[in-house]
């Protein structure tokens, strides 16, 4: 059907993330009843009836927050008269964390009602030279904001306002959204500015801190399901006395923290008999972080080194890893000997990557189009928060262990490009995101020297190159490196590994890559180091560079760094290249092939 596939453009162009995976994940979690409190409270029943507009419902770490919402959101489902719109910010998801990616994602969602709403979408999608060019934030807001107004009765749950990273722009955009028709429902920690401006927004009557008591309530009843329905304590057949007071330890000491709870009854499912549960309850942890130091400290000491490594990955990997690339991980070798990748390292049973981490990651099922992918997500933002508070989780010392990760994979991996990518599920993971974490470990000189190697070595260049080339980011066979190693270098920021390229030799003004030339990118990207060090070494200031355009070609569009870097809106380097005598000639093509190749810029 036509409007079947013009949907799927529509889709594509916005790439929308999916709530749903957050949704499905919480309702594997939730135990049968949990929040039916908050669904008969006067406050809830207020607002689904209109006479409150918006509601935040808001409590500390570990309460149970992601649960209530998905609770709420499955009650509201069942009301055909009312649209239903969510969001979930993730902290695991780097796609689920701006507001751009909550307004990509509602724009979808309206879409799905048609009629009037889908129309403004549709216009958004033309005015955008059908598609070939993103909207900006304001644009894509503005749109949403007149789709929620002819869209009828609209509800709005966005949980988890905590994990949203920029702050100030979502908080702009509720105050925008409160002024209008759509009832909203949002949840989050009373962190600072929540505290100081939601009430201003939403009125202080419509913030309610959960009730502790209903929350306690419902752990107790968590507590007790697990005790009767958990083998690992069904089939120990517990005393009585035993279970009671597992019941009054955990149940009743959990003060309002369900993450406590489930904390601690993995715990004691993991101890082997009634006197290890009897001296495990005497000296249970005070909060969540004690609770992970025990964690960490009890990781066995043969899983430690890759433990702590598939934990650094998931607190800054860019998007979550994939069960088969988090093994892959596990059975690459970096800090001891022998050093590299062995396909013997890896996982026999698929689920044993629980057993490096207990409690603190989890297994996600995510459907994507209509494949089922597993995941491996940290259990709870708060783990992430207090493993950023140890100091092998600090960038630094994250990055090295990442980069040091992805180059060693990428060294060791073997055969040609179908078995890379069918035999080595990390290939394609390793190969983005390496330049990532390598510029933050250009502290280390063994770092440096990885790298430089890396780069060096003409089969794992090519290799690399096969699998991914950064300026070309959504070419999944780019084929041979289209430009040289420095290039690349400059590309991802790795200033002493250039450094280093460029005292063994490398040609400064070779030509090649989708800029053309390093200067060109550096200028752009507003890297003035890079520049200093390009012109300190006799790159050609007036070369011709571009975007995408063989600068040899006819009519191709080309220019050079002086004006990359006035595009680029960097006057520091503007000043730098007209010191050293920069022009700013150029050669031009039509207008509109200028407009058609700049719809093809790949994102900085």
């Amino acid at each position: 059907m036509a409007s079947d596939h013009h949907f799927a453009k529509i889709e594509r162009w916005l790439s929308p993330p999916d709530y749903s995976t957050n949704a499905n994940l919480a309702r594997e979690r939730r135990h049968p009843g949990t929040g039916t409190w908050l669904l008969n409270s006067p406050v809830f029943q207020e607002w689904k009836l209109g006479s409150r507009q918006h509601l935040w419902l808001y409590g500390l770490a570990g309460c149970g927050k992601t649960i209530l919402s998905t609770t709420i959101l499955d009650h509201l489902l069942q009301i055909d008269t009312y649209i239903m719109l969510a969001f979930f910010f993730d902290f695991n998801d780097n796609r689920k964390q701006k507001l751009e990616d909550l307004l990509r994602s509602l724009a979808v969602q309206l879409y799905h009602t048609g009629n009037e709403a889908a129309k403004r979408l549709d216009s958004l999608f033309s005015s955008h030279d059908e598609g070939r060019r993103q909207p900006d934030t304001n644009a894509l807001s503005a749109c949403v904001d007149t789709m929620i107004q002819i869209a009828g009765k609209v509800f709005i749950i966005v949980d988890a306002l905590d994990e949203c990273t920029a702050r100030e722009v979502l908080l702009q955009w509720l105050k925008h959204l409160a002024s209008g028709k759509a009832q909203l429902l949002v949840t989050g920690r009373p962190e600072a500015e929540f505290q100081r401006e939601i009430p201003r927004l939403l009125d202080e009557r419509n913030c309610v801190l959960l009730d502790k008591k209903a929350v306690n309530a419902d752990i107790r009843s968590y507590v007790e399901a697990t005790l009767e329905q958990k083998p690992d304590f069904v089939d120990k057949k517990l005393s009585q006395g035993i279970l009671n007071e597992i019941r009054d330890k955990i149940g009743d000491g959990a003060d309002g923290m369900f993450r406590w709870a489930a904390c601690q009854l993995e715990s004691l499912a993991r101890c082997l008999s009634p006197k290890a549960i009897k001296i495990a309850l005497r000296s249970l942890p005070r909060d969540l972080n004690e609770t992970y130091y025990r964690m960490l400290q009890n990781i066995p000491s043969e899983y430690k080194s890759g433990a702590i490594r598939l934990l650094q990955f998931l607190v800054y990997t860019k998007r979550p890893l994939t069960l088969s690339e988090a093994i892959e991980v596990i059975a690459t070798e970096i800090d001891r000997e022998p050093r590299g990748f062995d396909v013997d390292g890896r996982l026999s049973l698929k689920a044993d990557v629980l057993r490096y981490c207990p409690s603190l990651v989890i297994i996600a099922k995510v459907t994507k189009q209509v494949e089922t992918v597993e995941e491996l997500h940290l259990a709870h933002f708060s783990v992430k928060e207090y493993l950023l508070e140890q100091a092998q989780f600090d960038l630094e010392s994250a990055s090295i262990a990442i980069a040091k990760t992805c180059l060693t994979y990428l060294t060791d991996i073997e055969g040609n490009q179908s078995t890379i990518r069918r035999d080595f599920p990390m290939a394609r993971y390793a190969a983005e995101s390496w330049m990532d974490y390598a510029v933050s470990a250009e502290t280390s000189n063994e770092m440096v020297r990885i790298t430089v190697s890396f780069l060096r070595d003409e089969t794992i260049f090519q290799r690399w190159g096969r699998l991914y080339q950064a300026d070309y980011p959504r070419d999944n066979e780019p084929g041979p490196p289209r430009a040289s190693r420095l290039y690349y270098a400059c590309f991802g920021g790795l200033v002493e590994a250039a450094r280093n390229l460029i005292t063994e030799g490398a040609d400064v003004n070779a030509q090649g890559g989708y800029y053309r030339n390093a200067l060109y990118v550096a200028s752009l990207k507003g890297n003035l180091e890079f520049v200093q060090l390009l012109l300190d070494n006799g790159a050609n200031i007036n070369a011709q560079g571009g975007e995408g355009a063989d600068v040899n070609a006819q009519g191709g569009e080309c220019s050079n760094a002086l004006q990359a870097a006035s595009r680029g809106g960097n006057p520091e380097i503007v000043r730098l290249l007209n010191l050293s005598g920069a022009n700013m000639m150029s050669r031009k093509r039509s207008s509109s092939t200028n407009i058609r190749e700049r719809t093809k810029l790949p994102r900085l």
